[in-house]
């Protein structure tokens, strides 16, 4: 029996899964957003932001998120 494959995109770039549902945090360290905790994903479909890194997603092929980077950017001092 084949496994399904589902295509989805975070911010344009194309991922698979056989998975039905994956945490925000694996979505988002799927597609190389680490520490997950530094970005909030978006379902571009309705604009719903996830907040709870361990909430499992749906996903259906051909979905759309976003990131959003929430983390700490450095500054440069002047000396």
């Amino acid at each position: 029996m084949a496994t399904d494959i589902i295509t989805y995109f975070v911010d344009g770039e194309e991922q698979t899964t056989e998975e039905h549902k994956l945490t925000v945090a694996q979505i988002l360290e799927n597609a190389g957003f680490t520490p997950a905790t530094d970005y909030i994903l978006t379902r571009q479909n309705g604009h719903h932001d996830f907040t709870d890194y361990n909430q499992e997603v749906p996903l259906r092929n051909g979905e759309r998120f976003t990131t959003r980077f929430i983390g700490v950017t450095p500054t440069s001092r002047l000396n």
